[in-house]
């Protein structure tokens, strides 16, 4: 794989599991008052960062053993595509 490979995949892999962590934990505001600019459904802590770096390890993690497993001839994504 090539280095623009690498990295178009670790994009395409990071996304579904960024949206899949987006929910975990999720706790809606409950000191809700109509001065707030928050709609009820908004989560109290959203903790971003933790999910953005989170989700960055676990497609790192993918990537890396795809990239392992194309290195080592086990699995190919150019022979699974072709």
């Amino acid at each position: 794989m090539s280095v623009l490979e690498i990295v178009i995949f670790f994009l395409i892999i990071w996304w579904p599991i960024f949206f899949i962590l987006l929910p975990i934990g999720y706790k809606p505001i409950t000191d809700y008052d109509s001065d707030t600019d928050f709609v009820k459904s908004a989560p109290n802590k959203p903790r971003i960062l933790f999910k953005f770096l989170l989700a960055t390890s676990i497609s790192f993690l993918i990537t890396f053993i795809i990239w392992l497993l194309d290195i080592f001839n086990y699995f190919s994504l150019k022979n699974f595509l072709l």
